[in-house]
């Protein structure tokens, strides 16, 4: 009895063998995916991780030109950093006008300030990519002086400074540099609030959490990349439940079809004295041998067509930004999923199996 009963519940035939194909096609979707989103996830960390052993920028909000700061309690910052001012404005020059930032950049020593650019408060240091904006839209170099609009008054002149050479690399080429005390001159509220604060290694959580500051990295173009990982892992879990759905109504095809055309080999198994209970329980193993084979075969194939797209990603151009861990999640999902699906959608052939064999066969004409 119990050698036709095991070669009844490991028979491969075509139909199960396709769905074990099925199953195996959309465990390697998962895994694939999962392994990528995980592999990107780490090396946007990786990516982070360089920025936060270097200089860092907090301001408040997640707006640099809506931040304001109070810059009379950063004293509490114990080690040397920069205010940054940062405003809108309007600047004119050669018969063109374009919207610019105005910035300020004021290093702070042991309570005292310095400034490097521009010289004078009543000049602008015009940075290099501005310089470049001014004379593609003019078809002239940018002159002596230019006039420029803050705070929605009235523009004024200003002469025209070399571009600063100390900028940190960490601001963009097409900003105007002034001395604070322009900003202060020209709006004393506005003018005197700090936007930023520039220091040369993280700060302390708490003292950051105390002065209500954020890191510009968390709200910026890695902040964003971040959180495009996350919501594409939220959206992959959630391809989960379609998944299964698909598995399931893979192994309740087959298995139906299986009952449906084995009825004869029932029937026979349990004039051999098969249980209807161990005639069903074949029907159900033979689900969950396809979604073994079939999970087995869709995790392996994820993996590799994973690390082939991270392979072959720099020979068409993309960056080279994902580390792809040990899928050990993504593989125990897969089969987990697998399993599950495949036994609740074994149930009911498991079912008609038995109700099968607890029935007389039905009389033929002899």
């Amino acid at each position: 009895m119990g050698r036709p009963i095991l070669r009844l519940a490991t028979r491969i035939n075509r139909r199960t063998r396709w769905t074990a194909w099925g199953i195996a096609f959309a465990c390697m979707v998962l895994v694939g995916s999962l392994n990528l989103v995980d592999g990107l996830s780490a090396g946007v960390d990786s990516v982070t991780a360089r920025f936060t052993n270097g200089p860092t920028l907090y301001l408040r909000g997640t707006d640099l030109l809506e931040s304001s700061i109070d810059a009379s309690g950063l004293s509490a910052i114990p080690s040397d950093y920069a205010i940054v001012r940062a405003h809108a404005g309007t600047l004119s020059a050669q018969g063109v006008s374009l919207p610019i930032v105005v910035a300020s950049l004021a290093q702070m020593h042991d309570g005292d300030a310095s400034v490097a650019f521009p010289a004078n408060a009543g000049s602008l240091a015009v940075d290099t990519g501005l310089r470049t904006e001014i004379a593609a839209a003019s078809g002239s170099v940018v002159g002596s002086a230019v006039n420029v609009s803050l705070f929605g008054g009235a523009p004024q002149s200003y002469a025209v400074d070399p571009a600063p050479s100390s900028r940190p690399a960490l601001f963009p080429d097409t900003w105007a540099w002034a001395r604070p005390e322009l900003f202060a001159a020209l709006d004393a509220d506005q003018g005197a609030a700090a936007q930023a604060v520039l220091t040369p290694a993280p700060l302390d959580a708490a003292l950051v959490a105390r002065l209500g500051l954020t890191p510009l990295q968390t709200v910026g173009a890695i902040g964003f990349a971040q959180a495009s990982v996350a919501e594409a892992r939220t959206v992959l879990l959630a391809l989960t439940a379609v998944i299964g759905g698909v598995i399931g109504l893979l192994v309740f095809s087959a298995m139906g079809l299986e009952v449906a055309q084995r009825a004869e080999e029932i029937r026979t198994l349990r004039s051999l004295g098969a249980s209807p209970r161990t005639v069903a329980a074949v029907y159900e193993s033979q689900a969950l041998v396809l979604a073994l084979l079939g999970a087995a075969l869709g995790a392996a194939l994820g993996i590799v067509v994973a690390h082939g797209l991270v392979s072959f990603a720099p020979l068409v151009g993309f960056p080279s930004l994902v580390i792809l861990p040990l899928p050990v999640v993504p593989v125990a999902l897969a089969f987990g999923l697998a399993l599950a699906a495949s036994a609740l959608a074994g149930l009911a052939p498991m079912r008609r199996a038995a109700s099968l064999v607890r029935g007389r066969p039905e009389a033929r004409p002899s």
